[in-house]
């Protein structure tokens, strides 16, 4: 198979079959915003932004180290990597798990406060996915088995249900069975039962250790990218927030395309060694770019009239919500390939940090202040300018370490003229 045909086949893999994921879920929004109405459908939408934030607590930063990690591990350590990787993240759900669902009920409305924090817990059992080992491993096929078909099983069983008796709660509590299932099977077929109930405490405490810079960058992003829901729910009228969660459905969709196409080359960027690396990380670069632009032309041009036909007049976005998060989106595809897969493969793994505490700093008060001045588009633009600050503060970082390295992007790039990828 040729270079190209090979870099095609990987980005297929990984970024094609998540979008079955994608997808999904749309078989069942529809119906959620048409037949629950506007307070069922905001609950369900606090429910995932505050589960999904203190996933990102759970995770323990291997969503961002665990893939090389795992790509560069020797085969028979592998599952002991796994196995103390659950056992140290089992540790932080529970009470993740709990302040998830009371932050969720608290912020919801109050008819739905039990439906927003069931969701809660089942977005907060998302960080106990092996998706990164998986995608370490370079198997997408694994994502599609363990992760993608119990959730889609789960969603349209749960479309059926809420279809016909309009229970919402069915949907968290299917989402929770289908993650606890996922997550217990692959552990075990990876680990074995044996390797998953030996504990090695010393190697605990050093996964807490070593991910810390990891963990502080994935819940700082997520105070602004994750929470952003929840903050527009806290400030703005239950109608704005409504449109608002309209326009994060379709946002998602950008922000988990640009996360598939990491996924892709996050491991691929390093496999080769150095000689590869400067090559790899410019074609990332361009990939993720051409993607980002789409994302923009699609939000400014289809955005208000999709959201209307998938979820109703009553809760759809308008130009201004809509150009917001396609600048977003932007910024997040830029920001993955200059942050997770560009400074995290050179090591840098505090700068990358940094850009994005700094990015929380400005990000979360200005969704606060936008959304509770100009409601849905406020904090649209507000989670815009936390992703701009992110990405212009790591291309600093990029463009500074280049320099110090000797331009070692241009010396690679030029000594291998014709790249082969695996």
């Amino acid at each position: 198979m040729t270079a190209r045909g090979s870099f095609a086949k990987r980005i297929l893999g990984f970024a094609g079959l998540p979008f079955l994921s994608l997808i999904t879920p749309f078989l069942f929004l529809p119906i959620l915003a048409r037949v629950a109405g506007a307070d069922a459908w905001l609950a369900i939408a606090v429910g995932q932004s505050s589960g999904g934030f203190f996933a990102l607590i759970v995770a323990l930063g291997f969503n961002t180290v665990g893939p090389p990690l795992i790509a560069l591990a020797e085969p028979s350590i592998r599952p002991r990597l796994l196995a103390t990787s659950v056992q140290a993240r089992l540790l932080v759900w529970l009470p993740s798990a709990v302040l998830a669902g009371a932050i969720a009920a608290a912020v919801s409305p109050s008819d739905y406060r039990v439906d927003a924090a069931v969701m809660a817990v089942a977005m907060s059992l998302t960080g106990l996915s092996s998706a990164w080992f998986m995608i370490g491993l370079g198997r997408a096929s694994l994502i599609a088995i363990y992760e993608i078909s119990p959730r889609i099983v789960a969603t349209v069983i749960a479309a059926v249900i809420v279809l016909n008796a309009g229970d919402v709660l069915w949907y968290p509590v299917l989402l929770v069975a289908a993650s606890l299932l996922s997550v217990s099977l692959f552990a075990i077929r990876t680990a074995g039962v044996r390797e998953l109930m030996r504990r090695d405490r010393s190697a605990i405490r050093e996964v807490f250790r070593a991910n810390r810079s990891a963990v502080t960058t994935e819940v700082a992003g997520g105070a602004y990218n994750s929470l952003a829901v929840t903050f527009v729910g806290a400030t703005a009228a239950t109608a704005q927030a409504a449109a608002y969660v309209s326009g994060d459905k379709l946002y998602r969709i950008g922000q988990y395309s640009v996360s598939a196409l990491g996924n892709a080359l996050q491991g691929w960027v390093v496999e080769a060694g150095d000689a590869e690396f400067g090559h790899r990380i410019r074609r990332s670069f361009i990939v993720h770019a051409g993607l980002g632009l789409a994302g923009l032309t699609a939000f400014a041009v289809l955005g208000p009239w999709l959201s209307e036909v998938l979820f109703g007049a009553e809760v759809a976005i308008d130009e201004a919500t809509a150009l917001g998060l396609g600048v977003a989106t932007l910024g997040i595809a830029l920001g993955t390939s200059l942050g997770r897969i560009t400074l995290v493969g050179m090591g840098a793994r505090r700068q990358f940090m940094l850009s994005v505490l700094l990015a929380a700093a400005v990000g979360v008060p200005a969704i606060l202040l936008l959304s509770a001045t100009y409601g849905a588009a406020g904090g649209a633009w507000g989670l815009a300018i936390g992703e701009t600050v992110s990405v212009c503060t790591q291309a600093l970082f990029v463009w500074r370490l280049r320099a110090k390295a000797g331009a070692f992007i241009v010396a690679t790039t030029r000594t291998h003229e014709a790249p082969t990828e695996n």
